[in-house]
């Protein structure tokens, strides 16, 4: 893996294409992710610096301090981040991510941080100090190691984020799962998510983001490409075989979906399975804009702030 610096050169509080995430700022630290996924959309973009790459803006924390200061009114959180993981096992990416969070939560503004890493024990303390202003999503959606590893190569492992998920629990926040991307055949049958749903059970976790696949041409070269002669590869591109071309909610982007009945009814039924457990699943209607337009992620995530801040700005960027 090479590691590399960078300037950014313009703000570091910007606005996501995505109509979910189109008026919260939000916080890219990186070009790149050593996570590897082949479902990640981000490895088909044009500023991708390429795999086995990662480029760390070098200077952020000391622009968002006077971006900050500058600033007439502070958005209620910030979200980290659309386009790679924050919690990269890279020496240099944790520092910056640190620096990043304990500004903002300095400055009283809260935190929203969606992850398939490991959550170092420095950040938890972090976290446990200001944790009513952060608000953490904890990405998986399999117990399976063997599935795991091939299509989330150098993520943390499934037993590292339930660990994520105690640990949070342990210093009072209570973090929501965000079951994304599912894989038809692979990761959405019974057995799967009832192992996983039993895993959660314990600790509390009541809310579930739920969102199916959807193919891109680089999604689908890097599957092919991550499980290549494996009996998973036959059985997910099966399930594409009656799909369709959708528009996401976001600029120019149209994607193929699996078919939207197939996507309902399994939506329906893993909402019966998860809901056995106590916990709450929703579909993601900024990726399912076929099926429901609501409740898309940033304002179901501002929700959980509104209710810290009540009429603070919570979107201004």
């Amino acid at each position: 893996m090479q590691i590399g610096f960078v300037e950014r050169k313009g703000h570091i509080l910007t606005r996501s294409t995505l109509k979910c995430l189109s008026q919260v700022a939000s916080i890219n630290p990186t070009l790149g992710c050593i996570h590897q996924c082949a479902y990640c959309y981000a490895r088909g973009y044009s500023i991708y610096p390429g795999d086995g790459k990662v480029l760390v803006y070098g200077n952020m924390p000391e622009k968002l301090k006077k971006e900050l200061a500058s600033r007439r009114k502070l958005p209620a959180y910030v979200f980290f981040s659309p386009t790679c993981d924050v919690l990269q096992p890279i020496p240099q990416v944790l520092n910056s991510t640190y620096e990043l969070l304990r500004i903002l939560l300095e400055y009283g503004v809260g935190i929203n941080l969606l992850t398939k890493g490991r959550i170092p024990a420095n950040f938890l303390q972090l976290f446990q100090q200001s944790k009513e202003l952060v608000h953490i999503q904890i990405g998986i959606t399999t117990l399976n190691r063997d599935i795991q590893k091939k299509i989330e190569p150098n993520a943390a492992t499934p037993q590292e984020r339930i660990r994520n998920i105690e640990q949070l629990c342990a210093i009072g926040i209570t973090p929501e799962v965000k079951l994304d991307p599912l894989i038809p055949g692979l990761t959405d049958t019974q057995s799967n998510l009832t192992a996983l749903f039993r895993a959660v059970q314990g600790f509390g976790v009541n809310s579930m983001g739920i969102n199916y696949l959807f193919l891109r041409p680089q999604i689908k070269k890097n599957l092919y490409k991550a499980l290549w002669k494996t009996p998973f590869l036959p059985k997910i591109m099966e399930h594409y075989q009656n799909s369709k071309y959708i528009n996401l909610l976001a600029e120019q982007s149209s994607v193929v979906a699996l078919d939207v009945e197939y996507r309902k009814q399994s939506y329906e039924q893993i909402s019966e399975w998860a809901n056995t457990f106590g916990i709450y699943a929703y579909v993601c209607g900024c990726k399912n804009p076929d099926i429901t337009e609501e409740p898309l992620c940033g304002t179901t995530w501002g929700k959980h702030f509104e209710n810290t801040f009540g009429q603070k700005q919570l979107f201004d960027v």
